[in-house]
């Protein structure tokens, strides 16, 4: 069975060799793992780098074509590199793909009025995906998209997540952060339902970037993913649930 993994931007840089060996005991487990990755804070660091502006509206990176620039090369050239090299030097073969090869993220635009060239993922083609693995390898993913007429759009890395853990029919999908979960007015939750999370966001609690995380993490649920889990590197954390589990 697929298990997808998705690491946020903040959390790339301070993997820690527990995260790896937790990977590994999974894969020795005969677990065949996809990484999905963002790169939020490089890409901060190179737009300012480049004069341009950092803007963001319901946890969603505004992109212009300028800025999508960064993204790309941020994305390809920085974080999915270094990750791939991090994950050899660990033991665990890795290859890195881009959503926008192949057409594997095929994409309309999310709300180009809005939000400029941000994808809104449509279908998901998973033979690349497929193909890596059986080669021995681990994909890893960068979040980026294309359209039908061949544009290459930036995706939010926990959408493109949870629909390449929906188009696999995977097992389970974990959101790394770099927080043990989703907090609750201070308090770490053990476990939420979906109308648990949707008071939250109601009501505020769950606000900003966690708002997407929480958004696809219940999508996967609708779509039948059997356990979604927003953690840290433990890969523990909260655990979402459809409904409350009567026992």
């Amino acid at each position: 069975m697929f298990h997808v993994v998705k690491i946020g931007g903040s959390t790339l840089a301070n993997l820690q060799s527990a995260f790896f060996d937790v990977l590994k005991n999974r894969i020795q487990q005969g677990e065949k793992i996809v990484i999905v990755h963002g790169g939020g804070p490089e890409i901060n660091k190179k737009l300012i780098e480049s004069g341009l502006p950092l803007e963001m509206k319901n946890g969603v990176r505004v992109t212009s074509q300028e800025s999508l620039s960064c993204v790309k090369t941020v994305l390809m050239d920085i974080t999915n590199t270094k990750l791939v090299e991090r994950l050899n030097r660990e033991g665990i073969a890795a290859q890195g793909l881009s959503g926008a090869e192949d057409f594997m993220l095929s994409c309309d635009f999310l709300d180009k009025e809005n939000y400029g060239w941000v994808g809104n993922v449509q279908k998901v083609n998973t033979k690349t995906i497929q193909n890596v693995l059986e080669a021995g390898k681990i994909p890893v993913i960068a979040s980026l998209g294309v359209t039908e007429n061949g544009e290459t759009v930036n995706i939010n890395a926990d959408t493109a997540a949870g629909e390449t853990a929906a188009a696999l029919s995977a097992e389970s999908i974990c959101f790394v952060t770099d927080t043990p979960g989703v907090s609750v007015l201070g308090e770490w939750m053990k476990c939420l339902t979906i109308s648990d999370i949707l008071k939250s966001i109601l009501e505020g609690h769950i606000s900003g970037g966690m708002v997407p995380k929480v958004e696809a993490a219940i999508k996967c649920l609708d779509l039948n993913i059997k356990q979604v889990r927003i953690t840290d590197q433990t890969l523990s954390g909260t655990e979402l649930l459809k409904e409350v589990l009567i026992t």
